[in-house]
């Protein structure tokens, strides 16, 4: 019975000896196993958005402007590599003295990412979105609102320490900036709307 039990804590230490290469071999702990599951796939964003709005309303005559807004991101990140995330940004503060056509947009997207690294995530947006001017008067010959596909590119890059994921309350969260580019509206006859944004991203 010895030799059998020796046998068998043998055969045992060469079989993990080979999966694990040779390295330190370490059982998870209650604690690695806690702080795995403390990373939640929920996550909310807020930041500050720069809209463009470019349009013709006939062979001789174009117009774009410049607008300033805020932007809400809220996303369920379904693994690493697959997310899906609502996003809603209006803009209200005009350029120059002439003013601009202040916007508002809000979609539902698919959103396929990258882990470039432990800190550096790149992403793509691919969705729906309904865009509306809420400009008035000479404004609403260019464009009044539309719906339709929405696409955009970005990256986000993490705050957050391994050390800062903890069991309980504001411990658990993660710090992320974000800066994205977005073509709101992509549609036969629409004018050409683009919105770069910056801001911060909370993994709660």
């Amino acid at each position: 019975m010895t030799r059998m039990l020796k046998a068998i804590a043998l055969n045992l230490v060469v079989l993990t000896w080979s999966v694990y290469g040779g390295g330190d071999v370490r059982v998870p702990t209650e604690k690695v196993i806690a702080e795995n599951h403390n990373i939640s796939p929920l996550y909310l964003g807020i930041g500050f958005t720069i809209a463009k709005f470019h349009a013709c309303n006939n062979i001789n005559c174009t117009y774009e402007d410049q607008t300033y807004g805020a932007i809400i991101r809220a996303g369920y990140d379904i693994n690493r590599y697959v997310a899906i995330e609502m996003r809603a940004l209006k803009t209200f503060w005009d350029k120059g003295p002439f003013g601009g056509v202040p916007l508002q947009h809000v979609g539902l997207f698919a959103k396929p990412q990258y882990p470039v690294n432990e800190r550096l995530k790149l992403y793509a947006l691919l969705g729906y979105g309904y865009t509306k001017n809420l400009g008035n008067g000479a404004r609403l010959n260019y464009f009044n609102n539309d719906h339709g596909f929405s696409s955009g590119l970005g990256f986000e890059y993490n705050l957050s320490s391994k050390n800062d994921t903890g069991n309980t309350g504001a411990d658990r969260m993660q710090w992320s900036l974000f800066a994205d580019y977005q073509r709101l509206l992509i549609k036969s006859g629409a004018p050409d709307m683009d919105a770069v944004s910056l801001g911060i991203i909370c993994s709660f």
